[in-house]
């Protein structure tokens, strides 16, 4: 549990550093609070992108090293350097907007690393009937990132030191460089090498992870590879034919795109959004924006939790608890998020509500689509998610320049036509999702072989 406790601290930091942009830029280049950047719309949707650039190309990779050396040095190295840009983001925004694209884009390659390796992470940490609630504490830090940068950056905005908004970037980078410390103090990468776990507890670990490994396979390589990773590195043989060709790994992804679109419309313009269409100040933006992303962050947790007794209670097969969580979660945030498009200028409350609503129930997802790749392939989890982010990065780049071209005027019913766009892709996914993927070990892992490498070498 410290583990998950110590991730959600780091998931939290990066989706602080992630998101301020979505909240500072309204302060970076609003005139009516002294903005000092003239960026058109079009540009503020360049900017709002670029993270994703450079996150597109580090998914993969990162889950493949996270295999080889470790998911320790990979987190801890990638947060540093992000930490590190996170700081130097002011001195770029001011110097140039080119400056400024580049520093996000190499932050959003550094962060790429956080998903794919804390699976492969959870692959050898997370017993099988707990994979829900211990990925979905690890995870859930991003939304409560999402709470507290919003009116933290609202405040700092107008009281914040070095000129205010600059002061925003400030403090999430050295809060980045402090988790660093705790990071590499208390993390390791395997329960055998973690002093601060009793026998007992990594006697359990184990033996739940062979177990699944028995019920699902009679191959004794993979028995093997959960019993002795503990004290061995292996060198992984990708099967890449196979990953390609699965309907299931297909199906897993496909919903991981409709749910990250959701996503990252969301985190990215509901500042935009709230303060076109209803004008709130600052102040009342910063809070608004936040309350959605309490909901989110109750909703990872409880559905996990739910989830999980589901599961071993037998009540639910493992797929159709995947099944339901993806129906409920992005199918609700579907309905509340198109309704949203349609509430009156003078009924913030309703709109509070309903957005309240679409990004609260969309954390179930996260019993859902993201925790069905240690289902299917937990020796590749952290491979496969890469792959599903560097796919769902696509949603991450184009949202805010679909937003920066759809909504030029900021009218309402511009927004309108965006979030049917979004309420679509949320329903698409979730059917094919819903029809094509398994809950189970899929038997092409059993046409690869592990490579075992001398540690001491």
């Amino acid at each position: 549990m410290h583990l998950a406790l110590l991730g959600f601290m780091g998931v939290m930091m990066v989706y602080a550093m992630r998101s301020s942009l979505s909240f500072s830029i309204v302060c970076m280049v609003n005139s009516t609070v002294n903005g000092t950047l003239i960026w058109p719309k079009s540009v503020q949707g360049s900017v709002l992108s670029a993270f994703f650039w450079g996150y597109t190309f580090s998914q993969i990779i990162s889950g493949y090293l996270a295999s080889l050396y470790g998911a320790k040095l990979v987190l801890g190295a990638s947060m540093l350097f992000a930490s590190l840009l996170t700081l130097i983001s002011p001195f770029a925004a001011l110097k140039s907007v080119y400056l400024f694209l580049g520093i996000r884009a190499l932050l959003g390659f550094f962060q790429g690393s956080t998903f794919p390796a804390f699976h492969t992470l959870w692959s050898v940490w997370a017993p099988p009937l707990e994979r829900s609630l211990l990925t979905g504490i690890n995870y859930a830090g991003g939304q409560l990132g999402n709470v507290l940068v919003m009116p933290l950056s609202g405040f700092l905005c107008k009281y914040g030191f070095a000129g205010g908004w600059p002061s925003i970037y400030y403090i999430l980078g050295f809060g980045g460089l402090m988790w660093c410390f705790l990071w590499f103090y208390f993390a390791s990468d395997t329960p055998s090498r973690n002093r601060r776990i009793t026998g007992e507890e990594r006697k359990y670990i184990e033996e739940s992870l062979k177990e699944t490994l028995i019920k699902n396979s009679s191959q004794k390589y993979l028995i093997k590879s959960v019993m002795k990773i503990s004290s061995t590195k292996f060198k992984f043989k990708i099967p890449w034919h196979e990953i390609c060709t699965s309907v299931p790994v297909w199906a897993t992804i496909i919903g991981h795109f409709a749910g990250d679109w959701g996503s990252y419309m969301m985190v990215t313009s509901l500042p935009l959004f709230m303060n076109d269409v209803f004008g709130f100040d600052l102040f009342s933006l910063g809070f608004l924006s936040a309350i959605p992303y309490i909901a989110y962050f109750a909703s990872i947790n409880i559905g996990g939790i739910v989830c999980d007794k589901l599961r071993s209670a037998e009540i639910l097969s493992t797929i159709a608890t995947r099944r339901l969580a993806m129906c409920l979660g992005l199918g609700c945030q579907a309905i509340f998020l198109i309704l949203s498009g349609y509430c009156g200028c003078n009924q913030e409350t309703l709109v509070v509500v309903f957005l309240t609503l679409s990004i609260g129930m969309s954390g179930l997802q996260y019993a859902g689509f993201v925790v069905n790749y240690l289902d299917i392939a937990p020796n590749f989890a952290g491979t496969l998610l890469g792959i599903g982010n560097t796919l769902s990065c696509l949603a991450g780049s184009l949202c805010p320049l679909l937003v920066g071209w759809l909504t030029p005027n900021g009218t309402k019913e511009e927004w309108q036509l965006v979030f049917w766009i979004t309420g679509a892709i949320l329903i698409i996914g979730t059917l094919i999702f819903s029809i094509f993927a398994k809950g189970n070990i899929q038997q092409w892992l059993e046409k690869f072989q592990l490579i075992t490498i001398d540690k001491n070498r």
